[in-house]
């Protein structure tokens, strides 16, 4: 899992959830984790699209990727390909395929010409509306992809991209340069390096316009992402920075016509440089009145589909938070500043999942509790190890509320909860709380202080990759899922972190139940 500062995260998180001042400061600098408003209608909340932006017919378009493993018997218990569609969630969106007679299939509807991935096999995938590709796999030799169809050509010449021309881990690292002038010196020196071989791309493969601009986006994202992070541990060592990064040197990279994938991070960088930039009291003000932060957007930046983004993705954090009354009451301004379908579109997505979640908990909590349950007139699923931990833990919690932490002893995020997290076991022990690890190593390392409310479990690698398929814990630690009496999970995510005051309110209010 790639050390990501996840600072951003928090704070904002923290923010949303009310905490006070001093509280919010000290947690943004210890938690480095690895038309008509709808509400006034009398028929309830309607999320309007009716502003959207763009050639309906081109944007509506699916794409359909289908594909073939030869050699699968390497790999015997694989029984499901992933592709993942990266947006604004910690959780990237995926989607899964069933490996039947040794083929597997997605329609997703990419709305632009667009980066995924479907890892571990491929790192890199374009997709635009209405293609239509096919892929071989060849268990034997991971390294040898084909295409076909509809995208084939740009696949075969992105694939050449990352294997000739740039590697994205080829960056400068802060921790080797004394101050922040010669990072950055350094860094763009790496950016003018990287751009001559994109040339040298462009001269050898004559990528199309589309695959040219994905490919461009792709460095400089990377590079004023790596840039902005590295620049704000500088500041938070007390160097001075802002002269080294302006939002105006990247807008012009952003365009929703093509959609490079990092652009989503690099949108939150920038929404975290601007925060860092004023009062921090003003910080909290903006955000927690989302018309003010959406002047703020708009006054800052002059790039519509950087502005855009931005607002997206603060949107999305309530979302992922599955605050759906928080999203409702300030739909509004959302409404107004977001038109771009592959935006709006996917936020209307993501707002009916956790609608049809906050309201009734229990269809996905089976759906996750069961996942490795054959259906009736399905083939025999693998048993899944993690799932057999996950119902265990649960089946002893008769009439109890369950609150797990899914974190590791060498992640900062989850060293940094732990006295939180004894914390509330003293204030709620005498309620039906039960609170459990679930650590992804086996390095007890002191991190364990004894509780009789607290149960600690090291996954062994089967449970561990059992359980990060399906709630996608990989992709961010500590991760709390909390499971009420009656043994359904009714809330998960990074916001049920125990340091935060909300927590405590959360589960007393499915405690009292």
């Amino acid at each position: 899992m790639r050390d990501h500062d996840d600072t951003f995260r928090t704070f904002i998180l923290q923010f949303i959830l009310e905490m006070k001042r001093t509280a919010l400061l000290v947690s943004i600098l210890a938690l480095v984790s690895c038309s008509q408003k709808p509400t006034d209608s009398p028929e309830g909340f309607v999320f309007l699209t009716d502003n959207i932006e763009g050639d309906e017919g081109y944007y509506s378009k699916p794409a359909v990727i289908t594909g073939h493993i030869a050699n699968r018997d390497v790999y015997p218990n694989t029984a499901e390909i992933n592709l993942t569609i990266p947006f604004y969630d910690r959780v990237d969106s995926r989607l899964s395929s069933m490996i039947f007679d040794d083929r597997f299939a997605f329609a997703l509807l990419p709305y632009a010409p667009r980066t995924v991935s479907m890892e571990p096999y491929i790192d890199h995938l374009v997709v635009c509306p209405g293609d239509s590709i096919h892929i071989e796999l060849d268990f034997a030799q991971l390294g040898k992809v084909g295409y076909s169809g509809r995208g084939a050509d740009n696949n075969v010449k992105l694939n050449e991209f990352h294997l000739r021309y740039y590697l994205p881990e080829d960056w400068p690292f802060d921790k080797d340069y004394a101050d922040a002038e010669s990072y950055a010196e350094a860094a763009k020196e790496k950016l003018e390096y990287h751009l001559s071989r994109l040339e040298a791309f462009i001269n050898d493969q004559k990528p199309g316009v589309e695959l040219e601009r994905l490919c461009r986006q792709e460095i400089e994202a990377d590079y004023y992402s790596e840039l902005i992070q590295s620049l704000l541990r500088y500041q938070r060592n007390g160097q001075k920075v802002k002269d080294h990064f302006r939002v105006k040197d990247a807008e012009d990279l952003f365009s929703l016509d093509c959609v490079s994938g990092n652009l989503f991070e690099l949108s939150q960088n920038i929404s975290l440089w601007l925060l860092y930039s004023i009062d921090q009291e003003e910080a909290l003000r903006l955000t927690n009145d989302y018309s003010a932060l959406s002047r703020f957007i708009r006054k800052s930046v002059r790039n519509k589909a950087l502005r855009q983004m931005m607002t997206t993705y603060f949107y999305n954090l309530l979302l992922e938070t599955n605050d759906t009354e928080a999203f409702e009451k300030n739909f509004a301004s959302f409404n107004e500043n977001v038109t771009y379908p592959l935006l709006k579109l996917n936020t209307r997505d993501r707002y009916v999942v956790k609608k049809a979640f906050k309201e009734n908990p229990r269809l996905l909590s089976d759906a996750i509790l069961q996942a490795d349950k054959s259906g009736e007139g399905q083939a025999f699923v693998k048993a899944n190890e993690g799932l057999k931990l996950l119902r265990s833990v649960i089946s002893k919690a008769e009439d109890k509320v369950v609150y797990i932490n899914i974190g590791a002893t060498w992640c900062p995020g989850t060293r940094h909860e732990i006295p939180h997290l004894v914390n509330l076991a003293d204030t709620l022990k005498s309620e039906p709380l039960r609170i459990v690890n679930f650590y992804l190593d086996n390095n007890s390392d002191g991190i364990n202080p004894f509780h009789p409310m607290i149960e600690t479990y090291h996954l062994t690698e089967e449970q561990r990759a059992g359980l990060d398929p399906i709630l996608h814990t990989g992709r961010g630690i500590p991760f709390y899922i909390l499971i009420d009496k009656d043994g359904i999970i009714v809330d998960f995510g990074e916001h049920l972190r125990p340091s935060i005051p909300k927590t405590k309110d959360i589960l007393e209010t499915y405690l009292d139940e």
